[in-house]
């Protein structure tokens, strides 16, 4: 064979290839790319490694984080690792940013991506993103922003970034959900040529409000002294009205509802009956147990105290909103056995012994309420609490 025709030969097993990505680019109205961070180089092994992850960099001399389900049993795997606990909302990957820490003492972090093809003059654009506030994360913060430049920020120092954010156009929302991914998301009008996003927090530690989210029941690892988020799915889309442009919360972590019925039985009722009729609700994909429901929980432990020869069973349920979320949540697939054995532990936590307990999970197969209404799904949410013989 010549080394023309192999050259030949060469060039038309290329071109498809080349043909079949630019149709992918062209199928993908996303400025970002990699925005789900799943494209990745190399084989992760610790913190810091952004730049793994196909055209990803950190602008400033602190390296974000990504994470990866690839990762067992590591600092960065997902969905426990280091900072909390978060499945990944699309794929396996997602980044990690310290946007905030107590008195300065820990510097920031950013992530920056450059377009696929530079803005268009005044076109719109819909910028969005959805971040998670690790569990050990001590504060919750605002500022949650995205800075949109024409020219490439690279500074080898560990100093914050004052740049003036232009996505959200307010930045006065506290992200405080270690359940949930939390849209953010705001229209850019493009001055034309910007080539470049950053997200981060730009605003001095003065000027960023902060708040202590409740712990995670359960969570026994040390709070850290910052504020933590994971990030998934960045992209900027086109857009022709600022209609187009939403970014509601995907996962609402809570409901408005949570179901609680007291004083059923009368006291004079055996403590085995009393136990039977127990029922532990949850608001929606809640998985510990939620203070409302603390009186229900007190009175179990005491009854099961002063009844060392009752043994009982914790079956836990769902909602069908739970249950069509799990699609794209595999983690909340297990959410009715973690509500039981979140029970278990509280009850273990009291002095009950192991022994005495047992757990099971039913799904949504065992409707309490199939009114379809919030009150009537609320009633679903529940761990039920039957006596063994």
């Amino acid at each position: 064979m010549n080394i023309r025709y192999q050259a030949l030969l060469c060039c038309l097993l290329i071109a498809p290839l080349s043909l079949r990505a630019q149709d992918g680019e062209k199928d993908d109205p996303n400025l970002v790319p990699n925005g789900s961070f799943e494209v990745v180089e190399g084989k992760l092994k610790r913190t810091g490694s952004i730049e793994m992850a196909t055209g990803w960099k950190s602008p400033t001399g602190v390296p974000a984080d990504l994470f990866s389900e690839t990762v067992a049993g590591s600092p960065i795997s997902v969905p426990r690792n280091q900072f909390g606990d978060q499945s990944a909302l699309t794929g396996v990957n997602y980044a990690g940013l310290r946007w905030w820490s107590y008195q300065g003492k820990q510097p920031r972090s950013y992530l920056s991506a450059k377009f696929k093809k530079p803005l268009k003059k005044g076109q719109k654009y819909c910028v969005k993103y959805y971040v998670s506030l690790g569990d050990l994360s001590k504060y919750a913060t605002n500022e949650v922003g995205a800075f949109i430049s024409k020219l490439p920020v690279t500074k080898k120092d560990e100093a914050n970034l004052t740049y003036n954010a232009q996505v959200p156009n307010l930045r006065t929302k506290i992200y405080d959900d270690m359940y949930a991914w939390q849209g953010v998301c705001g229209v850019y009008d493009a001055q034309g040529e910007e080539q470049y996003i950053i997200i981060g927090n730009f605003a001095s530690n003065e000027k960023t409000d902060n708040t202590k989210p409740k712990r995670p029941k359960g969570e026994t690892r040390p709070q850290l002294m910052h504020a933590y988020y994971f990030i998934d799915d960045v992209s900027v889309l086109p857009i022709k009205s600022d209609s187009e442009c939403t970014c509601e919360q995907l996962d609402k972590a809570e409901s408005e509802f949570i179901f609680s019925r007291r004083g059923a039985l009368p006291p004079e009722s055996r403590p085995e009956e009393r136990l039977d009729a127990m029922v532990i609700y949850y608001k929606r994909f809640q998985r510990n147990i939620d203070r409302a429901m603390e009186p229900w929980l007190n009175e179990m432990v005491t009854m099961l105290n002063n009844n060392p020869n009752i043994r009982i069973k914790l079956t836990g349920h769902i909602d069908e909103t739970e249950k069509e979320r799990a699609r794209m949540r595999p983690d909340m697939e297990v959410l009715d056995m973690e509500r039981a054995e979140a029970l278990k532990e509280a009850l273990l936590e009291a002095g009950i012994a192991g022994s005495r307990i047992t757990v099971d999970g039913k799904g949504s197969t065992q409707l309490a309420d199939n009114t379809g209404t919030e009150v009537g799904m609320s009633k679903n949410r529940r761990v039920e609490i039957s006596i063994v013989k």
